[in-house]
């Protein structure tokens, strides 16, 4: 999220440095990076907004094996990630950002969030229990006992598996 102000959205100081430098990386093409420090609280932030559209791409990937897992996946802020076999798709949001892990960390960090989203449905058995067996299921993958496609639609063209 680039920060259009003049003080700092966490202490109000106009202690600030905002610095934005085009660059042409490799895997993204020309960008813009945004830098914004405030010097009194050290809150940082940065941002790469891509100033290039390489086109609608679809990428489809097969877990099957825990080096399949350990790739990286560069995930672009205007990637759809859907994980078909559980049901689960992940929208681009407002403040969505590159992201570049490995597929197993991004796995985890799903768990996780699923783990902490569970609790809204602890009223409501059966979606809490479908929570469960998504839980489950990234948990077999990551312990490479069941297999998971992760489908990337990314409207810009910018994400890759390496």
């Amino acid at each position: 999220m680039i920060i259009l102000t003049d003080s700092c959205p966490v202490c109000n100081s106009k202690n600030i440095e905002i610095k934005t430098i085009e660059y042409d990386f490799p895997e993204i093409g020309k960008s813009l990076l945004y830098t914004f420090k405030c010097n009194s609280c050290n809150y940082k932030t940065f941002e790469i907004i891509p100033l290039e559209d390489r086109g609608y791409i679809k990428i489809e990937y097969k877990i099957d094996n825990k080096e399949k897992a350990r790739k990286l996946l560069l995930k672009s802020p205007y990637a759809k990630i859907i994980l078909k076999e559980i049901e689960v798709e992940i929208t681009p949001g407002i403040e969505s950002k590159f992201e570049i892990r490995a597929i197993d960390d991004f796995l985890m960090n799903i768990k996780n969030n699923l783990e902490r989203f569970k609790i809204l449905y602890s009223d409501d058995k059966e979606k809490y229990n479908k929570i469960i067996e998504k839980i489950n299921y990234i948990e077999d993958v990551l312990n490479n006992k069941k297999e998971l496609t992760i489908i990337i639609e990314d409207e810009k063209g910018l994400s890759k598996i390496y």
